[in-house]
């Protein structure tokens, strides 16, 4: 019974992220105080999160449910030095990351 529990929530884990994307997310320069998300698509209500690559929050912007675009992440006071990941937050499950890369 546990097998077949951990399967079910598996493939419905996996089926949820299949429609709650981002686009292509472009590079972001050294010192940015934000980084803007051309697209994410949502099932739901949830955030766009950007953090380092070590897990600390530089940002989040709210998302509402469907396609949102030009969506602008502000960093809480600290400029990105190296490259970062945009998670994809939906119903407070990370359903989509990827990662920015930080030039000069």
């Amino acid at each position: 019974k546990l097998a077949i529990a951990a399967t079910a929530i598996a493939l419905s884990a996996g089926a949820a992220s299949a429609n709650n994307t981002f686009g292509i997310l472009g590079g972001a320069e050294r010192g940015d105080s934000f980084y803007d998300v051309s697209i994410a698509r949502t099932l739901g209500e949830g955030s766009v999160q950007i953090e380092t690559m070590s897990g600390d929050v530089l940002g989040m912007a709210a998302l509402n449910a469907g396609t949102n675009t030009d969506v602008r992440v502000n960093f809480d006071g600290v400029a990105p030095s190296s490259d970062l990941v945009a998670k994809l937050i939906v119903n407070g499950l990370v359903v989509d990351q990827d990662r920015i890369k930080v030039t000069n």
